[in-house]
């Protein structure tokens, strides 16, 4: 089975990670790229083991047909408890029965 790769991973190291990572691949007889690879493939295998054992340990499955559903959010709560006002309220009535005192005259 043939497998395209792709051309390039990037990704950050300092320049003394690099260079221990080209020795550890020239003592493979490994291209930078290849060690890498080979790395990134291991990871991989032993995340997929995992998995593995625990679909086993959990009855896991990645079948989600029957368990996704999509639910709208219910509506944001808003807050209608009334406001104490009185202080504002006293203080237009005492401008208004000024204002009445200032008429009278």
């Amino acid at each position: 089975m043939s497998e395209k790769l792709t051309e390039s991973i990037t990704f950050k190291c300092t320049d003394s990670e690099k260079l221990k990572l080209e020795a550890i691949s020239r003592t493979r007889k490994l291209k930078l790229s290849e060690f890498i690879r080979s790395i990134c493939m291991a990871e991989i295998s032993e995340v997929e083991e995992l998995l593995h054992s625990l679909q086993k340990e959990f009855a896991l499955t990645t079948d989600t047909a029957d368990t996704f559903r999509l639910e709208l959010a219910p509506p944001p709560m808003r807050d209608v408890t009334p406001k104490y006002t009185g202080i504002k309220k006293a203080q237009l009535h005492e401008q208004l029965s000024l204002s009445a005192v200032h008429s009278e005259k």
